[in-house]
């Protein structure tokens, strides 16, 4: 029999050896019982998405404990998806990091700076250099309609994506801890929100980049630093 503070009897299930490391690096936090649970509520758990607990169960193998269709629901445990998601979000800090660090590195190189010495400075007269030596190299790559890489603009459009995603996503719950809302206030809320990052996704994945005819346009004159 169930009684208030314990968890219910939970499925039984193998588990891998990868994925009983995540549980022991990556424990529930206090005081949270561990529970099997369908999307709708892992997503409300996670602060996410119906669509984003769908995503990743399909192409990023999120584990589960049971495998819906056929009228079957999927159960998933709270302590697998938690870490599971801890991982999956330590590992892509240390994507972020990784590549800002090599993009300062390669950024470094370009003007001939060691970002590894610690003593490294300018002098004004090297900052005047090499702002001249920008403002030059602008002017050439505007005049080549190339002011801007393809790849940055991708990856800042990337950047711009995950961050109004996540604040998407953390809405519901910030809504209903700041203000009170009734459970189906949240419910509505988390539509709304999965409902645009949908439309932002389709809108991205219609419009793809790519090389466009570009008309001549006269370099600028002044140009700020």
């Amino acid at each position: 029999m169930e009684h208030e503070g314990q968890a219910p009897d939970l499925m039984p299930v193998d588990i891998s050896v990868e994925l009983a490391d995540l549980i022991a690096r990556y424990p529930l936090p206090a005081g949270v019982l561990d529970a099997d649970m369908n999307q709708t509520e892992m997503a409300q758990a996670l602060k996410t998405s119906m669509p984003t607990i769908n995503k990743w169960i399909s192409s990023e193998n999120m584990p589960v404990v049971q495998e819906g269709g056929l009228g079957k629901a999927y159960i998933l445990r709270l302590s697998h998806c938690w870490a599971w998601k801890q991982a999956r979000d330590d590992s892509e800090r240390v994507r972020q990091r990784h590549s800002a660090s090599q993009i300062n590195a390669l950024q470094a190189s370009f003007l001939g700076i060691d970002i590894e010495d610690p003593q490294a400075s300018l002098s004004a007269k090297q900052r005047s250099e090499l702002a001249q030596a920008d403002i030059l190299h602008s002017k050439a790559m505007q005049q080549r309609r190339q002011l801007v890489p393809l790849d940055d603009i991708v990856e800042l459009l990337e950047s711009i994506f995950t961050i109004t995603r996540d604040k998407i996503e953390a809405m519901p719950d910030i809504l209903e801890r700041e203000l009170g809302l009734r459970p189906e206030q949240v419910v509505m809320v988390q539509r709304i929100g999965a409902d645009l990052l949908t439309s932002l996704s389709e809108k991205i994945e219609e419009k793809e980049l790519s090389e466009r005819d570009v008309v001549d346009v006269e370099v600028q004159k002044q140009w700020l630093i």
